[in-house]
């Protein structure tokens, strides 16, 4: 008589309880580790959160509206969550921006040790980093509706500094402007803003139509990231340089955020604010618009960019621009030749604004605005103001918060040699 030997399903029946333990203490430890992330990130400010763990790797997903520079957030939330993997192989940080995921960073845990122990130096740990801008798979694996320390509802007063000057006219050498540009924000779901700006003039030399408190930008706002890395961004409302109207924007990024091509089309009329209780408005709206590219230079931080459009003073207009960024600061040149012969040109520069770090957001938080961009025109005669625009305040580029693969490394990389020196 054959007797059947006892199989592998035998054995793994005999240990079914066994393993039924060993996977839910697993489990129970898994979640364990990522209540105490969340929990972490959260009394430190970060929101939007939402926290898993795949095999080996854990991913964080989460919104900085802590600190003004979001490498430093990104350091801030690397030394808060590696001490709490050991376990895991490797972290993903993706941040966001109004809950749309940016990028992907992902480093392993055991390079991140042995740099903090001083077995390798800053560079190679940064360089052994992996940052994509092809973030949709990893980020729809998360669950949304686990999502802790939501941003909805929760407002920002921000105080806006505001300067205006001409210089060289014969009777008056130097004319200037100043003001405080308090404005309040919030965002009620994914990828919408509103915002409400009050212009409060403190010192002015430009006539008395500026003289009274009055409104500025009335903006609202949904910003959508598409698959394949493409931005669409939308606004309806008050603008600057006198506009009202609809703004429509889109960007897609090749070559890991290296190019990109993109749009901007506004449908827009004149609105102007002369205290708090008169509005001079017209209801004839014009087309403006153009198309553009930008291509970046990784080992110097440097972006040139070509459009052509039509502009508010109907002129068609090719621009150039060359812009260079060092950390937070960023310095740029621009030309520009209109069909109809008239040449303009002028220099940008943007600098971060004191403190790095805000109060954790609350449901209203005042705090200043991130940073400051000062920009000087060869010739302000009204005949050779071509390429004139008007700025939404929702901008894709500005949406992005210097988050390219390439500056991230670079960034991150001084601020770690910074911080170990």
């Amino acid at each position: 008589m054959n007797r059947k030997k006892p199989g592998f399903c035998s054995l793994n029946f005999l240990f079914l309880p066994f393993l039924f333990v060993f996977f839910f203490a697993n489990t129970f430890f898994c979640q364990g580790q990522i209540s105490i992330i969340k929990k972490n990130l959260s009394e430190k400010g970060f929101e939007n959160l939402l926290v898993n763990s795949f095999e080996k790797r854990v991913v964080v997903a989460y919104e900085n509206r802590v600190f003004r520079f979001e490498l430093e957030a990104i350091k801030e939330i690397i030394d808060l969550v590696v001490p709490l993997i050991s376990d895991a192989e490797e972290l993903t940080l993706i941040p966001l921006n109004r809950k749309i995921p940016i990028i992907l960073l992902t480093l392993k845990t055991a390079e991140y040790e042995k740099f903090k122990k001083g077995e390798i130096d800053a560079e190679s740990f940064v360089n052994s980093l992996d940052i994509t801008n092809d973030v949709d798979i990893q980020f729809n694996k998360l669950n949304q509706k686990e999502e802790e320390n939501s941003s909805n509802f929760k407002f920002d007063l921000v105080i806006n500094p505001s300067i205006k000057y001409q210089l060289g006219a014969f009777n008056k050498p130097f004319r200037g402007y100043f003001s405080l540009d308090p404005d309040l924000r919030s965002g009620f779901w994914k990828g919408m803003q509103i915002k409400y700006e009050e212009v409060i003039p403190l010192f002015n030399e430009f006539g008395t139509r500026d003289d009274s408190v009055h409104t500025g930008s009335v903006t609202l706002n949904q910003t959508f990231r598409l698959p394949n890395n493409l931005f669409l961004s939308s606004t309806l409302g008050v603008f600057t340089n006198d506009r009202y109207g609809f703004d429509l924007e889109f960007k897609k990024y090749f070559m890991n955020g290296d190019i990109s091509f993109g749009g901007n089309f506004g449908f827009t009329s004149y609105i102007s604010f002369s205290g708090l209780n008169r509005i001079l408005y017209n209801d004839k709206f014009i087309f403006t618009g153009n198309l553009n590219s930008e291509y970046r230079i990784q080992k110097y931080d440097l972006t040139l960019g070509l459009s052509m459009g039509k502009y508010l003073l109907d002129d068609n207009t090719i621009r150039f621009d060359i812009n260079r960024e060092f950390g937070e600061i960023e310095i740029g040149f621009f030309a520009m030749r209109s069909f109809g012969g008239i040449s303009n040109g002028g220099v940008i520069l943007t600098v971060p604004l004191f403190p790095s770090k805000y109060w954790n957001p609350s449901t209203i938080r005042p705090r200043i605005t991130e940073t400051y961009t000062l920009s000087y025109l060869v010739t302000a005669d009204l005949k050779d103001q071509i390429g004139k625009r008007y700025n939404s305040g929702n901008r894709i580029n500005s949406f992005i918060k210097k988050l390219n693969p390439g500056f991230i490394k670079r960034s991150l990389l001084k601020i770690l040699q910074t911080n170990t020196d």
